[in-house]
């Protein structure tokens, strides 16, 4: 083959690999704002099924919207009394929704209806807030203001539970371990802070070189990881605040970051236009998208199903990415397994699960995150009682008498 029918080869060759991804990859895109202001934060409902994003101002918004179709199905305006909207959040059984502006306000919506209807406005009494984080129990709610503080307030009554200097100037990022025994905090000391819940600071840890953006814990309660405005991703060890790695592959700020419900992978968000997905463990780096010409993509969130990722960027594009098309991989085959949904999910005493016609089951297992099995029955029910199980991420499969198969993860509360 001569050289121009390679390079003509090649250049097919990109196309086509370019289109695959484009239309394989990216579930809807929608905009977070009518004036397309810039998305700074994103947040998925527990069950999946709902994805809330929070903008610049003048005006604010709050949208939220459905995770099947990209509908928009709620579109709060925060007025021109109020800031832009740094932090969103669900509470754990979807009940509450909570945002901080930028002034420090928290807003405080019952999601219990057809649309949320704010319930509660609380005044932090700092210049600036930052970040916010609903308690595993759905009754806190704490947030990161300037003044260095950590503040943590009970849900409905906005009433004070905690005030806590935590770092000199900044608290950039707040996050609940799923247990609820500890919160993380991050600064632009560039220092991350654990502490108990009820803000006895157990461990600081030093070793960024830039404000701190975004703090997780992983579902096992064992780790934390950390990004920044030095392009880096850290993992920390929840019980003694060492450095367990260091990632590094972003060429400008690493924005926000969350991890996979089962603990194996982070996705990272960065001002270099791209999300990055690493195996945990390793720190290898598994895959790269992002949307041409998108500009800064300011936060990222991984959906409790594991199936999708929502990404927010500087151009108000929130996009729903598919999971198993970005890493090459599927929860399930065609032909030879069937796809599973899990309800509640998370869940602290059942879950339960639909079947196809027809289908005979012969046997359900569920597994921890380490492989070993804490539940096995060949007397096939469609609920399974799961409050003996420890908090954490689960691995419900069903195996049926013809070999065809399911797997889906879970998180108990």
């Amino acid at each position: 083959m001569n050289k121009t029918k390679i390079q003509i080869t090649l250049m097919l060759l990109t196309i086509l690999v370019c289109n695959a991804i484009k239309a394989q990859t990216i579930d809807w895109s929608m905009k977070a704002n009518p004036l397309n202001l810039p998305i700074n934060a994103v947040s998925f409902r527990a069950d999946g099924q709902k994805v809330l994003s929070g903008t610049n101002c003048h005006p604010a918004s709050i949208r939220m919207f459905d995770v099947p179709t990209g509908t928009l199905n709620w579109d709060h305006n925060v007025g021109m009394t109020y800031m832009c909207i740094m932090g969103v959040t669900f509470s754990s059984n979807s009940n509450y929704i909570a945002a901080i502006e930028e002034f420090g306000n928290i807003f405080i919506f019952d999601n219990t209806g057809v649309s949320p209807v704010i319930i509660d406005t609380i005044n932090t009494g700092t210049s600036y807030g930052f970040s916010t984080a609903i308690s595993p129990s759905n009754d806190k709610v704490a947030v990161g203001c300037s003044n260095g503080k950590l503040k943590i307030y009970n849900i409905p009554s906005g009433t004070l539970s905690n005030d806590i200097n935590a770092h000199p100037s900044w608290v950039t990022t707040v996050a609940y371990s799923l247990d609820g025994t500890k919160i993380v905090t991050g600064g632009n000391d560039d220092k991350v802070k654990i502490w108990s819940s009820t803000g006895t600071l157990l461990f600081t840890c030093t070793g960024h070189t830039g404000d701190i953006t975004n703090v997780k814990i992983t579902p096992d309660n064992n780790f934390v990881v950390s990004s920044s405005k030095d392009d880096k991703i850290k993992i920390w060890n929840i019980s003694t605040g060492t450095l367990v790695q260091t990632i590094s592959g972003h060429t400008y700020d690493v924005n926000g970051i969350d991890i996979s419900p089962d603990g194996t992978k982070i996705v990272s968000a960065s001002s270099d236009s791209t999300c990055k997905i690493w195996n945990f463990n390793t720190g290898n780096l598994l895959s790269t998208f992002g949307v041409a010409d998108s500009g800064v993509i300011n936060t990222v969130a991984w959906s409790p199903n594991g199936d999708k990722i929502v990404t927010g960027n500087g151009l108000s594009d929130v996009v729903l990415w598919s999971i198993p098309t970005t890493l090459g991989i599927n929860n399930f085959s065609k032909g030879n397994e069937f796809y599973l949904t899990l309800f509640p999910n998370p869940s602290s005493e059942q879950v339960s699960f639909n079947l196809p016609i027809n289908l005979e089951v012969e046997k359900v297992v569920i597994t921890d995150i380490n492989g070993k099995v804490v539940f096995s029955s060949n007397e096939i029910k469609n609920t399974i009682p799961i409050g003996n199980l420890q908090s954490g991420i689960y691995y419900l499969s069903i195996q049926s008498t013809n070999n065809k198969k399911a797997i889906q993860s879970f998180i108990k509360q």
